[in-house]
């Protein structure tokens, strides 16, 4: 009766020191790892001109007749990846003089009202080119027209800067002495072109340093 009862208590015994062993090898391992690895970011950046911002200012319109001139920005990308410009018309604003003086009245019968719009920049047509070719006319700086100027650019065959480079951009405006009369006298116009250099969809890829 003792074997009988010893024998069933080893083999217990013996079975769960095995279980044993087997858990503790469940955790051997062994680690190495690589160092030095990294991405870097490229970089998208441009300047206007001499710097971020280049504004130019016409007085005095009327004087001779007939108007005309442009201004010239150099868009250069200054960062490490290829971007695509864009470029629209912002903030305009045609301000009126008022009725400051008997010829202006005449001319502009609501030059009196409040928040009344000046005409000067109805009558003002302009264009803009790329590296000397026209690519958008016909366009005055109306209020009416301040959208026109951003969606034709998009129209454009995209516009890339790669990493560097640059592009020439003129805004040219111009109004014979037949397209005005008193009503724009004292009147001016406000507005800025704001240019945007995004990313391409199709972009680089990354250098990878071993």
């Amino acid at each position: 009766m003792k074997k009988n009862f010893f024998i069933p208590i080893m083999i217990i015994t013996l079975v769960g020191i095995g279980a044993g062993i087997t858990l503790t090898r469940a955790f051997f391992s062994a680690r190495k790892t690589t160092s030095g690895s990294k991405f870097t970011a490229g970089t998208l950046d441009l300047a206007i001109g001499q710097g971020i911002s280049d504004p130019f200012v016409v007085e005095n319109i009327g004087a001779e007749g007939n108007i005309s001139g442009g201004k010239t920005w150099t868009i250069r990308n200054t960062g490490s990846l290829p971007g695509r410009l864009y470029m629209k018309l912002t903030n305009l604003k045609n301000i009126s003089s008022g009725c400051i003086n008997e010829p202006k009245t005449l001319a502009d019968p609501l030059c009196a009202e409040t928040n009344h719009e000046g005409n000067l920049g109805k009558v003002v047509k302009t264009k803009i080119t790329l590296d000397g070719v026209d690519v958008i006319t016909n366009n005055t700086l109306s209020t009416a027209d301040q959208d026109k100027y951003g969606t034709q650019w998009n129209n454009l065959t995209p516009v890339i800067i790669p990493a560097g480079g640059s592009k020439t951009v003129a805004l040219n405006w111009s109004a014979s002495q037949d397209d005005y009369g008193n009503e724009i006298q004292g009147d001016n116009t406000q507005f800025d072109i704001e240019y945007n250099l995004v990313q391409l969809d199709a972009a680089v890829s990354p250098t990878v340093t071993p």
